[in-house]
């Protein structure tokens, strides 16, 4: 499947989205209501991506003309199938109770103006935390972001995270999760490290990058038959280390590939952790 998603890159069909920002943009500012995870076992691909859908269209100011899901990213969706769970993927990992507690993808499905996310490091020690303590209502599996700001006519978003709960739970890395922003037709991005703030990267690119995920049937939930779960391995944007707090990730997007990442972005989208 990741050679297929390779081939998709490599000869992606066009992609209709377009995001009503800069020139097109009709508003100055919109704070956007971040919506929680929610259950998507066994649901079928025309469920999923309905309720995609429901959640691009709740904010129509944000789009140049109708919204299309971009197949290359949630065509291979598998129907019947189920997820990575939140409680599954942060304290029972890979096998039959991976699936457990609300569909960690959802995270990214149902907030398609995140266009970029932190995905922390995190892990729960089942031998020192037990059921019982992770089984209580409210517990706090993960660092979910607070605010998304957007400012269209300045082709700008904002995503936070509370710095506290970096410092406690976050594991010191993450990855980033940008298949919104591919979806919405930003495929290229760009960690500036110059003018981010306590972060930093083995291996930083020195150029923009094609991100290429998207979600399909895997296994690396351990669950029989599988999960659906996004793909594949992405090295220049995983990986990302938290040197300090407060910290923030500057995130240069654009449509197409800018050859000298010091060209002007289509969009910046910045994650704060503060």
């Amino acid at each position: 499947m990741i050679l297929l998603g390779a081939w998709y890159l490599l000869r992606p069909p066009a992609n209709h989205n377009a995001l009503a920002i800069g020139q097109a943009a009709s508003i100055d500012r919109l704070n956007i209501l971040l919506k929680p995870p929610l259950e998507l076992d066994f649901k079928t691909r025309a469920e999923v991506l309905q309720l995609r859908e429901q959640a691009v269209n709740r904010y129509p100011e944000l789009l140049v003309d109708d919204y299309r899901p971009y197949e290359p990213i949630f065509g291979r969706i598998v129907d019947g199938l189920p997820w990575w769970g939140i409680k599954g993927q942060f304290y029972y990992g890979r096998g039959e109770r991976s699936i457990e507690g609300p569909s960690e993808e959802s995270r990214f499905i149902l907030n398609p103006y995140m266009l970029v996310a932190a995905e922390f490091y995190t892990y729960w020690d089942r031998a020192r935390y037990p059921e019982s303590e992770v089984g209580k209502a409210g517990f706090q599996f993960y660092c979910d972001p607070f605010n998304l700001l957007w400012q269209p006519r300045q082709s700008y978003g904002e995503v936070s995270y509370r710095a506290d709960c970096v410092a406690r739970i976050g594991g010191g890395f993450f990855d980033l999760i940008a298949y919104n922003a591919r979806d919405l037709n930003l495929t290229y991005l760009y960690v500036s490290y110059p003018d981010s703030q306590g972060i930093a990267h083995s291996n930083p690119p020195d150029r923009a990058y094609a991100n290429p995920q998207f979600i399909h049937q895997g296994g690396s939930c351990g669950y029989e038959g599988g999960c659906n779960n996004m793909s594949p391995y992405t090295p220049e944007i995983d990986g990302i280390r938290i040197e300090s707090l407060p910290a923030k990730v500057n995130v240069w997007l654009w449509k197409s590939d800018p050859g000298d990442p010091q060209l002007a972005a289509d969009m910046t989208f910045v994650l704060y952790f503060r």
